[in-house]
Formats: C-alpha cells, sequence, structure tokens
C-alpha cells in the first residue's frame, strides 16, 4: 500500500506536465501514487503520460471540464494513500519536499 497519494489536476497543460511528474519521481521519498486527473484537455496530455512508464501514475480523464474542485474531488475519491498530498500541474517539488513533510507530520502524530 502507498503512503502517499499525490493528486495532480491537469487542464491542457501538457507542455508542463511532465516536468510536475519528473519532480514526484525524483523524490527521495518514493512511497507514493500519483493521480494525474484530467479535466477534460484537448491538448496532448495523455501523449505525456504515455511517455513515463512508472506504475505509480495512474491517468484518469473527466469527458468534459468541471473545473478544478472537481478534479481533485475526483481524486480524493480514488486516493489509496495514508497522507494526501496535492501539486498543480505547472509546479514543480524539489527532491526533498515528501520526505520533510512525512517527517514533520509524524514526528507531531
Amino acid at each position: 500500500m502507498f503512503n502517499v497519494s499525490i493528486i495532480i489536476p491537469t487542464y491542457n497543460r501538457a507542455n508542463v506536465l511532465g516536468r510536475s511528474l519528473n519532480s514526484v519521481l525524483n523524490q527521495t521519498y518514493q512511497n507514493f501514487e500519483i493521480l494525474v486527473i484530467d479535466d477534460g484537455s484537448f491538448d496532448y496530455t495523455k501523449k505525456v503520460i504515455k511517455q513515463f512508464s512508472d506504475l505509480r501514475i495512474n491517468y484518469f480523464m473527466h469527458e468534459k471540464n468541471m473545473g478544478q474542485n472537481v478534479a481533485l474531488n475526483s481524486g480524493l475519491k480514488i486516493a489509496n494513500g495514508e497522507y494526501i498530498a496535492f501539486l498543480d500541474s505547472d509546479d514543480e517539488w524539489l527532491p526533498l519536499m515528501l520526505e520533510k513533510q512525512i517527517k514533520k507530520y509524524e514526528s507531531l502524530a
């Protein structure tokens, strides 16, 4: 079971999505799943996802654009992790981000 479910909502951001995914895959903390929720994109988002062979990346597509909140909620419904993290599809994480967050959270629990 994955410890962290990372939900990445996206809409027509194929040009930057690969960088976001790589920033997650390059984390020092590796016990995660990635849920890319495509909110009805009509660009080449699906082709970007297919370039990645990591089995932790899961792609889900809405038939039409329903907004970021709906995409986030879709991700929450299918998440399997103990913890949830959100990443915008045009953002990137530094390599220690998840490791630091998990350590901090667990120190408070």
